[in-house]
């Protein structure tokens, strides 16, 4: 029914053009080229294929009243060969990352020797949840300074939970109260996914809280540290520093920074 509902795209709006669609078992990916000179929206083709497929849906099922989809939806406008290739293989991969999901549930439990092309090499990196969500093509650093007040960090957490809105994946130590702000914010928005980047060693981690935990099962977050785990629970400036240069490092890789 989903794929259907897309398929018709195109005949609504030619100035719209099909690359791939991926249907998950809760959610859909598809990638779009507009040419300009669109007749609708992008919102109103997402609300046209909803309406579509719920219908399907709910008679296939016998079930009218059937909730089908939520609110909203994610886009990411890609202006260059190099970031629509890799959204490209990133929602071809989605299967296979989620039934690694499901297939693997010790990534739910403490991982050590963490090894990944976006993770500096030199460092021994221990994780806790969905180390998958370092493939998502679309990291964004949260730094904060603890000196940024009034209208500038107001302007700057706005832009980091519209951000959040739009898909991206947030990461940083969210240490100062600008950076604890964003985090609890986004952990409100509806799937947004978040990589912890723990300035100490992650010997007595444990998820504060059943919302935190319901995360961390259902791959929205992940807990990674570059710490040993003999290091203290304890914010330290250098390690806090150290922290930030890591996530804007490792988010910088999705434009081909090295």
């Amino acid at each position: 029914a989903v794929v259907e509902a897309w398929q018709r795209i195109p005949a609504d709006d030619p100035a719209y053009s099909l690359r791939l669609n991926v249907v998950m078992p809760d959610h859909f990916h598809g990638i779009l080229v507009c040419k300009g000179g669109a007749r609708y929206s992008l919102a109103q083709i997402i609300e046209r294929l909803k309406a579509r497929s719920r219908q399907a849906i709910r008679r296939l099922k016998n079930a009218p009243t059937l909730d089908v989809w939520e609110d909203g939806f994610h886009d990411y406008a890609a202006f260059t060969p190099a970031t629509f290739n890799a959204f490209a293989d990133y929602v071809r991969d989605n299967p296979r990352r989620w039934q690694l999901r499901h297939d693997n549930p010790q990534w739910f439990a403490k991982q050590t020797d963490v090894v990944h092309p976006r993770l500096p090499p030199e460092t021994r990196w221990t994780a806790y949840g969905d180390r998958t969500l370092l493939d998502y093509p679309w990291l964004e650093p949260v730094v904060i300074s603890r000196r940024l007040e009034g209208v500038e960090l107001e302007t700057e957490v706005t832009r980091l939970l519209a951000l959040a809105r739009e898909g991206a994946v947030l990461i940083g130590g969210f240490i100062s109260p600008g950076e604890r702000r964003v985090a609890s914010e986004a952990a409100a928005i509806p799937r947004c996914r978040l990589v912890y980047l723990h300035p100490w060693g992650l010997s007595r981690y444990k998820p504060h809280g059943r919302a935190a935990a319901e995360r961390l099962a259902s791959g929205l977050t992940l807990a990674l540290s570059g710490f040993p785990d003999t290091e203290e629970s304890v914010p330290r400036r250098g390690n806090c520093l150290l922290n930030n240069r890591w996530a804007q490092a490792i988010a910088a890789l999705r434009k081909g920074q090295e």
